[in-house]
């Protein structure tokens, strides 16, 4: 019986170890609401802070990350306004050559559709590029993208949450569960040897 004991102890140990780790895990999500106890309230510690994550998350990515300063400088260098024109005077003769009625010969309509064209293209990036602007400084001053990104996390199911975070990282959850089986076997087998150690201890002693 005494040596049966040693070989449980690290199995035990293993056991504990991999069911304390699992929920651990778990408990960052769940229970989802409070749940009340004598002295204290046992809730999971996303469900319990998720709008301090959330409004933290967002001031983060807007301050370090992504504001709106770096979206419209992203646009400008990626010659939004001069794709803009294009789209434009492109959109102009069509509307010339649709609008003008059939009876007009095609070989005036389509220089008139050119010219028009060619007009609006003169004129517009000037126009595009103040509109940018100053639709930039309207953006700035009407949309928080922390307050966005704050709003969707918020509406986001914990449900939903807590199935994304273990589909992607179910290996390192694994590896969690492992290390706490590894522990709990090495602590079970130095318990297993102080008990030997204490048995052996025991018989000299006789």
């Amino acid at each position: 019986m005494f040596y049966l004991n040693l070989v449980l102890l690290p199995l035990v140990g293993a056991f504990i170890g991999w069911i304390t780790n699992l929920l651990a895990v778990k408990l960052l999500f769940r229970p989802y609401k409070p749940v009340r106890l004598p002295g204290w309230t046992l809730q999971g510690v996303l469900p319990k802070r998720r709008y301090d994550l959330a409004r933290s998350i967002g001031q983060t990515l807007e301050k370090e990350l992504l504001s709106l300063d770096d979206i419209l400088r992203h646009l400008k260098e990626r010659d939004v306004p001069e794709r803009i024109v294009v789209l434009l005077k492109e959109a102009v003769r069509q509307a010339v050559r649709e609008k003008i009625p059939g009876w007009v010969p095609v070989a005036v309509k389509r220089p008139l559709s050119e010219a028009l064209g060619d007009l609006v293209g003169e004129r517009l990036p000037f126009l595009v590029t103040w509109l940018v602007d100053s639709f930039g400084e309207t953006l700035k001053e009407e949309v928080s993208i922390a307050r966005l990104v704050e709003e969707k996390l918020n509406a986001f199911p914990l449900e939903d949450l807590e199935r994304v975070v273990f589909e992607v990282a179910a290996r390192e959850i694994g590896h969690i569960k492992l290390m706490g089986a590894v522990l709990g076997f090495l602590i079970g087998c130095l318990q297993a040897g102080f008990l030997l150690l204490l048995q052996l201890t025991n018989l000299k002693g006789f």
